[in-house]
C-alpha cells in the first residue's frame, strides 16, 4: 500500500516538476526573483507500525466427529451449515449387530452372576475349592467389563452434538459403511472464539507480543472492521515456507462469521520506535523506498536523500537522511534551481 501511495507521489511530482524548468534562462541585466517557499520543520515521534497480513478464519473449536465402531449408517440427521443444539442427535448406526452384542453381554453377565452365588454357597459349605470360587469371580468380572465395553460401543454408535454449534461439513451419507474412528462431520463449536491464523516473515514476527492489538476486515462485511488480540505466538517456522504463525483471537463478534472466510488483519505492535515525520507535500521525487527532498540550511535550499519506511496519517516516515530540528520545503520545491534564492511565506 506504501509502495503505491509513493508512485502516486512519484507521479505528482513529476507533473510538478516540470514547471519550474519552463523558466526561460536568465536574460543579460534581468533581476533574478526569489523563489516564495513554504517550509515545515520535521517531527519526531513515537509511532508502532503496523503489520499487514492475510488469514483464514476458523473457529477455535473444530472438532471431527466419528462413530467408535464401524457399521451401516441407518440415519443422518444434521446437514452442512445447520446450526445444532449440545446433545442435538447428528447420526446414527444401525443397530442391530451392536444391540445384539450388547444383549450378550448382558447374557452372560447374569450367567457369570449364578454361578458366582452358587459356587460361594459350595465354598462356603466346603463342597467347593478355593480354586474354584476364584475362577467364578474371575469370570464373573469379566462379564462385567464386557457389559461396559458394549454398552460404551452402543452409545458411540451415535453421534450427538458435543457443544452448541455448527456443522462445517459432512463426508458421510446413509447407508453407507464406514470404518470405526472415520470422520462423519466436521464441527464447529460456538461456544468458543473465532480465529485467524496469519503467517509473518521473521522480521515481522519479532515486533509482534501476546495481546497486542489487531483490527480484521472480510470482504462479507465491507467497510467493516473486527477487532482482535494476538493470543498465540509461533516459536518455530514452517519448514516450507520460512514463515510464523500467529493466531488472532476476535472479539465480541456480533456478526454471522463463516469458518473459511479470508480475512485482512492489521497487527498493531505495542513497541514504538523513535521517527522522523515530514509532510507529503515535502516529497520532491520518489523511487522505491527513497525519496529527495529540499531542505533549508543557512537560508539555502539544499537537496537531501532520504529512505522512506511508511507513510501515517498523511505523514512520511522518514528512516534515514535528516537531521532532528530539519526543516523541509513543502511548498515551492519544484521551482528551486541550483542557483535560485528563496523567501520562505
Amino acid at each position: 500500500m506504501w509502495n503505491n501511495r509513493i508512485f502516486q507521489f512519484m507521479l505528482l511530482a513529476g507533473l510538478l516538476f516540470p514547471l519550474g524548468c519552463i523558466e526561460k534562462a536568465d536574460q543579460p541585466g534581468k533581476v533574478k526573483q526569489p523563489v516564495t517557499i513554504s517550509v515545515e520543520e520535521v517531527e519526531i515521534e513515537e509511532v508502532s507500525f503496523p503489520i499487514h497480513s492475510v488469514g483464514k478464519l476458523s473457529a477455535r473449536s473444530e472438532i471431527k466427529l466419528s462413530f467408535k465402531t464401524g457399521g451401516i449408517i441407518s440415519a443422518i440427521f444434521a446437514e452442512e451449515g445447520q446450526s445444532l443444539s449440545k446433545g442435538a442427535k447428528m447420526a446414527q448406526l444401525d443397530l442391530s449387530e451392536i444391540q445384539a452384542t450388547a444383549n450378550q453381554a448382558n447374557l452372560g453377565l447374569e450367567k457369570a452372576r449364578r454361578d458366582l452365588v452358587r459356587i460361594k454357597n459350595l465354598f462356603q459349605d466346603s463342597v467347593a475349592t478355593r480354586e474354584q470360587y476364584d475362577n467364578v469371580q474371575t469370570a464373573y468380572n469379566l462379564a462385567i467389563n464386557q457389559v461396559k465395553i458394549a454398552r460404551f460401543n452402543l452409545k458411540y454408535s451415535t453421534i450427538s452434538a458435543p457443544s452448541t454449534g455448527h456443522v462445517l461439513k459432512r463426508v458421510a451419507e446413509e447407508n453407507e459403511m464406514i470404518a470405526p474412528g472415520h470422520p462423519v462431520f466436521l464441527f464447529a463449536a460456538s461456544e468458543n472464539d473465532w480465529i485467524l491464523k496469519v503467517n509473518l516473515t521473521d522480521r515481522e514476527i519479532v515486533q509482534v507480543s501476546l495481546l497486542d492489538s489487531a483490527i480484521i476486515s472480510f470482504d462479507a462485511y465491507p467497510g467493516k472492521s473486527f477487532a482482535a488480540w494476538v493470543s498465540e505466538v509461533g516459536s518455530f517456522s514452517d519448514s516450507y515456507t520460512g514463515t510464523y504463525e500467529v493466531e488472532l483471537t476476535l472479539r465480541d463478534v456480533g456478526d454471522l462469521l463463516v469458518s473459511g472466510f479470508i480475512g485482512r488483519a492489521d497487527i498493531i505492535p505495542n513497541a514504538k520506535h523513535t521517527t522522523m515525520m515530514i509532510p507529503v507535500d515535502a516529497l520532491l521525487e520518489a523511487s522505491e523506498m527513497n525519496g529527495i527532498v529540499y531542505v533549508v540550511v543557512d537560508n539555502h535550499p539544499v537537496r537531501k536523500r532520504i529512505e522512506i519506511s511508511g507513510i501515517r496519517d498523511g505523514k512520511i516516515l522518514v528512516s534515514h537522511g535528516l537531521d532532528s530540528g530539519a526543516v523541509v520545503v513543502t511548498d515551492g520545491a519544484a521551482f528551486i534551481r541550483p542557483d535560485s534564492e528563496i523567501r520562505i511565506k
